[in-house]
């Protein structure tokens, strides 16, 4: 269970650093896809959805961390520059 959510914060960070624009964006569709896989064959529980809110806040600040680490080791663009 918690490898699970290792990966959901590694894919945000990986995202979030990497990606362009709105596809850091992406890595919330992994665990809702997941749930929505989870719920079709069990059934709506509970603990399907506090795992998918919990999956969700984890990508969510991995998302964040990718892009302060963007922000951080990126070169700065200056408009004097060409």
């Amino acid at each position: 269970m918690v490898i699970g959510f290792v990966l959901f914060f590694v894919a945000g960070v990986g995202f979030g650093y990497a990606a362009p624009g709105n596809l850091k964006l992406i890595p919330f569709l992994f665990p809702i896809a997941l749930a929505l896989g989870a719920m079709f064959k069990d059934g709506v529980q509970g603990e399907i959805l506090l795992r998918l809110l919990i999956a969700l806040v984890i990508t969510g600040v991995g998302i964040f961390l990718g892009r302060v680490l963007e922000q951080r080791f990126e070169p700065e663009e200056t408009a004097g520059t060409a």
